[in-house]
């Protein structure tokens, strides 16, 4: 009883004293910045821009669910044992719910970059202390960063909610708007932002988008839909603009010394001593990425590459002419070495933890090599990799062009492209056609097509991408079937499932 009346006490003094002074509660933390506060300068915009690229290094986007989600709804990754979550291993083999975790915690992920976007898209153009110029890029990127996020968010789940202003109070939940309406907001952006994206960065800008990023980005969004001339205008400009070159050496491409190539058109940067589990890219340190540590070797090995990837290659066991290079320097099989080439380390079977792979009709373990800091190092335990993704490149540019011409029926255009890539120093394989890849017809060239996309592209975290756009245009055909067993059963899958949490909290979705 004492108690309660000491509370009430304690709560009218506290009444009156405020009461004496109302200026109190008008008083902020002078530690800390508003809404109203910020984007007053330059400064406070590219710090905000550059807040919404931190949203890549959390764990629910490119620091690492997102490649997960990227690559067990793909053909190209195994389980590596039993050791691999269920929530990544229900992908693999089809047997989600709204209720996985991958998939909500990625679409959480990808709207709350859309978020960051949102805000620096409102409040940039109010800026008055900044450069012209500067300010037009800024919200250019940010709309570019925006797209992106919708771009992943529309192929994967189809009918989503759209956000073009910040989302302010629960209310402002927006109902699920059709695949057209998404479209067309990506289109309209991604054509308007070119000419304030530079067309090359240096120095410290290393990373930010660029005019070549939203041009690709557009193609791939125009050929979603199906756009398929519209789409070779765009990347025959990319392709004249002469801003990148296919790098001599294949394996520079997934190196950390040789980020920012003259391939790469738009990278997912990461630098840094340890990564942060939080979803959010919200830490002020900067980040590192744990996925080596998840699909390495002699990490935990919780996804390899599938047989069907491996075996996937031109090699001489199945009557080519040649290995393609490109598998030794995608993939440790059991007998390579690694470490610093002074001290180079064998990698044994007893190394590996899990299953094994069935290559050339034999077992042996592999593991992935793209992106892994092995070529350099002895990892020694858990570990992260600074190696940076890129997200885009030029080769895509090429195989993309030649996917274009195969529809505009010049199959011999398509072909030349494609053996551009084939041409490249370190890879030198022999032109298309050949014996096992003729190409006397519209499906035998894309037979070659989806090939050499899979042999140049894999663990590249776009084969998801390329199976959806196939399986949207209908270019899967007895010769070129659909490789995910589970759509093919149930086309229902081809599109996700909205996330419990969007479906229980936004009262706008029915």
């Amino acid at each position: 009883m004492k108690i309660k009346y000491i509370i009430i006490s304690l709560l009218v003094f506290f009444m009156l004293a405020n009461s004496c002074d109302e200026g109190i509660l008008d008083k902020t933390n002078p530690n800390q910045f508003t809404v109203d506060q910020y984007y007053k300068d330059a400064d406070q915009l590219t710090a905000a821009t550059n807040g919404i690229y931190a949203e890549f290094y959390g764990h629910a986007l490119w620091g690492r669910m997102m490649q997960y989600f990227s690559d067990c709804r793909a053909d190209e990754h195994s389980a590596g044992g039993g050791q691999i979550e269920t929530h990544n291993f229900q992908l693999l083999d089809g047997s989600y719910d709204n209720g996985n975790f991958t998939i909500q915690v990625v679409w959480r992920g990808l709207y709350r970059l859309i978020h960051r976007a949102n805000a620096v898209i409102e409040k940039g153009p109010q800026i008055e202390d900044i450069d012209a110029a500067l300010q037009k890029e800024r919200i250019a990127e940010a709309k570019f960063l925006r797209a992106w996020a919708y771009y992943y968010l529309v192929v994967n789940w189809g009918k989503i909610p759209i956000y073009t202003e910040t989302a302010k109070t629960p209310d402002d939940a927006k109902p699920l708007s059709e695949e057209s309406e998404v479209y067309e907001l990506l289109e309209t952006d991604l054509k308007a932002i070119q000419g304030d994206l530079k067309e090359l960065h240096s120095g410290n800008d290393l990373g930010r988008a660029t005019k070549g990023a939203a041009q690709l980005l557009l193609a791939r969004v125009l050929m979603h839909q199906g756009k398929y001339a519209d789409a070779r205008t765009i990347l025959e400009s990319i392709y004249n603009s002469k801003n990148y070159v296919l790098v001599e050496n294949y394996f520079d491409n997934f190196m950390e010394e040789t980020e920012y190539n003259a391939e790469s058109i738009f990278e997912i940067s990461f630098t840094g001593s340890g990564f942060a589990w939080g979803e959010d890219g919200d830490n002020l340190q900067t980040r590192s990425n744990v996925m080596f540590q998840d699909y390495s070797p002699v990490g935990w090995r919780n996804c390899i590459p599938s047989d069907k990837y491996l075996n996937e290659f031109e090699r001489p066991y199945k009557g080519d002419e040649k290995e393609d290079p490109r598998l030794r320097a995608s993939v440790y099989f059991t007998g390579d070495t690694y470490g610093p080439e002074s001290e180079p380390i064998v990698l044994t079977e007893a190394m590996q933890n899990g299953y094994a792979s069935n290559f050339n009709g034999e077992e042996i373990k592999t593991g992935w090599k793209k992106y892994s800091p092995m070529y350099k190092l002895d990892p020694g335990g858990y570990y992260t990799s600074n190696i940076n993704f890129r997200n885009m490149r030029y080769a895509e540019v090429i195989l993309k062009l030649a996917e274009c011409e195969i529809e505009a029926g010049t199959l011999d255009k398509a072909i030349a492209y494609m053996n551009e890539l084939r041409d490249r120093p370190s890879v030198q394989m022999p032109h298309y056609p050949t014996e096992n890849y003729p190409c006397n017809s519209k499906d035998e060239v894309y037979r070659a097509l989806m090939h050499e996309t899979t042999v140049e592209l894999g663990n590249e975290k776009v084969r998801v991408l390329d199976l959806a756009r196939w399986r949207k245009n209908g270019k899967f055909s007895d010769l070129n079937p659909d490789p995910i067993d589970y759509i093919v059963r149930d086309s229902q899958k081809a599109l996700l499932v909205l996330p419990i949490e969007e479906t229980s909290t936004n009262m706008n979705i029915d």
